[in-house]
């Protein structure tokens, strides 16, 4: 069976065919995601540009992965990288074609258990460090989304802490600061080297810190680190591994493997073609 998979990222979109049975990509495109200001111009065009390699190579099957929350019905409930809020996607292409929509971080997830270094796991968790921050858990066979669809966040909302004894609130939010989009927007402002390695090494292990706490509390056997951040920059993964480990409270769990994905950037692809499989 073939699909078409739609992997929209905060800054570019990658459209191909899939081949559900052994993960080959053919006729992939790359676009940008947000070549116009106008967010229902960039729709028409991930659209359009779907719709003609559907058409020309007649394939009746597409899904695609979306970079913020989505509810379990399919519909988008975020904004932080698009205006698509209360969108269906679906609802968007011809009636004859069966269209799928899911978080881009469980795409990634999916992709990672049929095609990529989890296909033995039974209980793992994929952290995507890329344009933002979130996380996916694939536990009991299947890929667990809570409740509603938003079980995907680890990093996005607002921390409150209070240190009575300085009298002194921090508040912040981590996505905010140890993003890919935020470590980029750092290091632009800082060309000195030695300050750009104690910056990496600050934020690898703030961003650790918030890692180690999502493993404490759902305590997965398995972890995979993917996005742009980690595979681009091996001093950065090295360092995000080493303090990770430190920040884990259970001895026997500090020896987790935690992997680094192999898909590179067809992650989100096979991953969003696979929502047919």
């Amino acid at each position: 069976m073939r699909s078409i998979g739609i992997d929209i990222g905060g800054t570019k979109t990658s459209i191909g065919i899939i081949d559900n049975k052994t993960g080959k990509i053919t006729s992939k495109i790359i676009i940008p995601s947000k070549k116009y200001k106008n967010d229902k111009k960039n729709l028409n065009a991930i659209i359009e540009n779907a719709l003609i390699l559907s058409n020309k190579n007649n394939i009746k099957f597409i899904g695609i992965g979306v970079p913020e929350l989505i509810n379990n019905k399919g519909i988008i409930k975020g904004k932080y990288n698009f205006n698509w809020y209360n969108k269906n996607l679906v609802n968007y292409f011809p009636k004859n074609l069966k269209v799928s929509i899911d978080s881009d971080v469980r795409c990634h997830l999916r992709a990672e258990k049929y095609f990529g270094i989890a296909k033995n796991f039974k209980n793992f968790i994929y952290v995507n460090i890329g344009t933002g921050l979130s996380y996916a858990h694939y536990k009991d066979n299947k890929i667990y989304s809570g409740a509603n669809g938003y079980a995907i966040h680890f990093a996005s909302s607002k921390i409150n802490l209070f240190d009575w004894k300085k009298n002194k609130k921090i508040s912040l939010i981590p996505e905010d600061f140890y993003s890919g989009k935020a470590i980029l927007e750092v290091m632009k402002k800082n060309h000195n080297i030695n300050k750009q390695k104690k910056l990496l090494n600050n934020i690898a292990d703030s961003l650790a810190s918030l890692i180690g706490s999502l493993i404490n509390t759902i305590d997965p056997e398995n972890i995979i680190l993917g996005g742009g951040v980690v595979i681009n920059n091996l001093y950065f993964k090295k360092m995000l591994i080493k303090y990770t480990r430190d920040y884990i409270l259970a001895d026997e769990v500090k020896k987790i493997k935690i992997l680094t994905s192999k898909l590179k950037d067809n992650t989100g692809l096979l991953g969003a073609g696979l929502l047919f499989k």
